[in-house]
């Protein structure tokens, strides 16, 4: 029994001078040993803010393409020339069955002629289920009966069925093709982008933005004149986005600038833009900004209301923690970086805040050595200028 005694005593005091040891260790590096360091790196902080709009081109829509049975047989934002084919009413149901076999074909062919030229048939199997995993998972379902005649082409069928097929359905479609009763073409009136997409709004001509207000801006595109046809022409390569937004933010933007703005939701990317001018702000602190672009009509031509984050600034320098900011009997601020074994003062000059750290002037700018990677020295005693540190 006392040799139980000893033993429970003996862990028991094993175990205090470990705790104890811990403790001890943990307040020497709290107080005594404050030495610490972070490394020096670069960052860069866009500021933007929000803005509702419009997108306005100069465009027309095709009002004489009428009926229930007509199709565009050019691409949404192709570039078509003057008298090109871009529409085909199909006058009997007949006509209509017609035109989709000869889609289908066409789909077919070159599919069958992408798989037999530059890669093997089990990679073009492959890549085609992929493309339809991604569309599911990106949500564009756009181009799904593309894609699933594609894959019941290329995955559904032999490889020997596809080549022999291959002739016969060229010789379907040339066939197809030559018969043109019961249908009827419609030419481009002139050149230009086209579109099938007609809202109504296609009356509004850049012109009309000039000195336009916020109040004015929403009663324009608020009630859509009646859409006809099943198509139109953008006749600009030009296009503009009226913005609104608040009169501060306006104001620090001038004409001829160009700014970059992250356009949201169904038109998600980033376009740089010129400032066309900058309205007036109206009762409520709102003005119009109008910006625009001779670049990508093609990739707009659906769109019309829109969001974007207009990027009013990017702030670019090196993170420094707060703690490691000195603030001199000159009213100087500077920071201490570690060189080799010794402590370097080197002068800072603070761009922005952002929570616990500081954003500060990069060393190129200033003439100093602080840089991407330098060792800024966060907390240390009694500090200065060529002390040995580390």
């Amino acid at each position: 029994m006392k040799r139980s005694d000893f033993f429970i005593r003996l862990t028991t005091g094993v175990l205090f001078l470990a705790i104890a040891s811990y403790i001890g260790i943990y307040i020497y590096n709290a107080v005594i040993n404050t030495f610490v360091t972070t490394p020096a790196i670069s960052y860069s902080v866009e500021e933007t803010f929000t803005a509702e709009g419009f997108i306005v081109r100069t465009e027309n829509a095709l009002t004489d393409i009428r009926g229930q049975t007509v199709l565009p047989i050019v691409r949404e934002g192709e570039r078509v020339a003057n008298g090109q084919a871009v529409a085909v009413e199909y006058l009997t149901s007949e006509a209509l069955n017609i035109a989709g076999e000869v889609r289908t074909l066409r789909m077919q062919i070159a599919q069958l002629e992408a798989a037999g030229s530059s890669r093997t048939i089990e990679a073009s199997r492959l890549e085609r289920v992929m493309d339809l995993s991604q569309a599911v998972l990106d949500g564009d379902l756009s181009s799904l009966d593309e894609m699933s005649l594609n894959i019941e082409t290329l995955v559904f069928a032999s490889d020997a069925l596809m080549q022999s097929n291959l002739e016969q359905k060229r010789s379907r479609l040339e066939s197809l093709e030559r018969r043109t009763d019961g249908m009827r073409t419609f030419f481009a009136p002139f050149s230009g982008t086209f579109s099938h997409v007609v809202d109504g709004f296609e009356h509004v001509e850049p012109d009309a933005l000039s000195d336009i207000t916020p109040e004015g801006l929403e009663t324009l595109f608020r009630t859509p004149s009646r859409a006809s046809g099943v198509g139109k022409m953008v006749t600009s390569i030009k296009w503009y986005f009226a913005a609104v937004m608040d009169s501060d933010y306006a104001a620090r933007l001038r004409s001829g600038q160009r700014v970059t703005l992250q356009f949201l939701g169904a038109f998600h990317a980033d376009r740089e833009m010129v400032v066309e001018s900058v309205g007036r702000g109206d009762e409520h602190g709102r003005s119009v900004v109008i910006f625009s672009s001779d670049r990508g009509i093609h990739e707009i031509t659906m769109l019309r209301q829109l969001s974007a984050e207009i990027v009013f600034d990017v702030v670019s320098g090196i993170r420094v923690p707060k703690e490691a900011i000195h603030l001199d009997d000159d009213g100087v601020l500077f920071i201490f970086l570690q060189t080799g074994a010794r402590a370097e003062r080197v002068n800072v000059q603070i761009l922005r805040e952002y929570g616990d750290v500081y954003l500060v002037r990069c060393g190129t700018d200033m003439g100093s050595p602080l840089r991407p990677g330098s060792t800024i020295i966060v907390r240390a005693n009694n500090l200065y200028h060529g002390k040995v540190v580390g």
